[in-house]
């Protein structure tokens, strides 16, 4: 799953960008505002299609560019994304063209770890509950045409739901039928995910937070003791009211829990980095078990992470077998990180735009 070349153009302040002979670990340095963040970008969008920083492209292309362009030399793989300003993309896997996102993700597992933001845990449902889709992703085959008939049978109900102000449960029935069949399909995947996955989270939080009992639970978004299509017959007064689905697969949530409380009232804020770190080790360490390395995006490692947090994660990111892209101010503190793990890395100074190597140690993964 190595990158072993990647190329970019149009990326922000990224005029043309050519890295070669990656290693396990590439290192990206220099002063803020000087495209390292945007290396990570680049390498984001090509795996999943979009930035973690904006949803428009035209945000992240070149001022007057119509288009940019990230490629990658994987180990047995060419891949290639071209995104245009307009919103329109252009996707092919050595030199073919395909329809979707989700063949490019498929062979290129990635990871953004940003250790500046606690939203995973603070900001709702959503960013939960696309963690663990993203696991479903990538270990269940099937999970993601289930999810995109489920997500088109919701649509449409909503629509029904908007467009009509009285519905009476004979006319709604057709669309309830199917998304519970979808539903019932969708949970039972994620919930037999979730109970492998707790078990590798469980170990993740022991070496990261040795001090706290933290439990994690997988809430379904509907009563799954009566199931969803008694449960959307139940509330089809209130989802009239409201116009649209209250209840299903689509409100699922994902809940951790001190001793004394919800994570997100009882721990620091270093905590709480340390959490969405474990979590995504978890993830990680439960693909290695499947022989499926997974890319990784650490951005700014020494700004909030102490000294003893970064070798620690670092380390176990090479335990588990994942290429690491990392961005820092301070590289010298990485290198010594890198040295004393005997990791192969390179390392890249960026500034105003240009990526050029700086050292170089001898892969071990050729």
């Amino acid at each position: 799953m190595y990158l072993e070349r990647l190329h970019i153009e149009k990326i922000r302040n990224l005029e043309t960008v050519v890295m070669k002979n990656l290693q396990p670990f590439t290192v990206l340095y220099g002063v803020n505002g000087s495209g390292k963040t945007s290396v990570l970008e680049a390498i984001h969008i090509l795996a999943t299609g979009r930035s973690f920083r904006t949803y428009t492209p035209k945000n992240y292309i070149q001022h007057h560019a119509p288009h940019a362009i990230i490629f990658a030399q994987m180990q047995s793989d060419k891949i290639g994304i071209q995104k245009f300003a307009s919103g329109e993309q252009l996707i092919k896997i050595n030199g073919d063209r395909v329809a979707t996102q989700g063949q490019l993700a498929q062979l290129l597992p990635l990871q953004h770890i940003d250790p500046l933001t606690t939203d995973i845990i603070d900001h709702g449902a959503k960013p939960r509950r696309e963690l663990l889709d993203w696991l479903m992703f990538h270990v269940e085959p099937s999970f993601y045409q289930i999810w995109l008939h489920y997500t088109r049978t919701l649509k449409q109900r909503n629509s029904m739901l908007k467009q009509h102000k009285k519905l009476s449960i004979e006319q709604i029935q057709p669309w309830n039928s199917l998304l519970a069949e979808y539903g019932e399909q969708l949970h039972l995947q994620r919930l037999a995910v979730f109970m492998q996955w707790k078990v590798f989270f469980e170990q993740e939080v022991k070496k990261l937070l040795p001090d706290l009992v933290l439990n994690l639970d997988y809430i379904a978004g509907f009563q799954t003791e009566v199931g969803l299509a008694q449960s959307l017959e139940h509330h089809h007064h209130k989802d009239c009211e409201r116009r649209y689905t209250e209840y299903g697969p689509h409100r699922a949530d994902l809940k951790i829990k001190t001793d004394h409380g919800d994570a997100a009232d009882m721990l620091s804020r270093g905590q709480k980095k340390l959490l969405i770190v474990a979590l995504k080790l978890s993830q990680i360490a439960m693909l290695h078990t499947s022989e499926k390395e997974t890319v990784v995006l650490l951005d700014d490692v020494t700004a909030e992470l102490d000294c003893a947090a970064q070798q620690r994660l670092l380390a176990r990111l090479h335990t588990l077998g994942s290429q690491v892209f990392l961005t820092t101010l301070d590289d010298a503190i990485v290198k010594q990180h890198l040295h004393d793990l005997c990791i192969s890395y390179q390392i890249f100074n960026v500034h105003a735009g240009i990526v050029q190597m700086q050292s170089s140690t001898p892969s071990e993964h050729k």
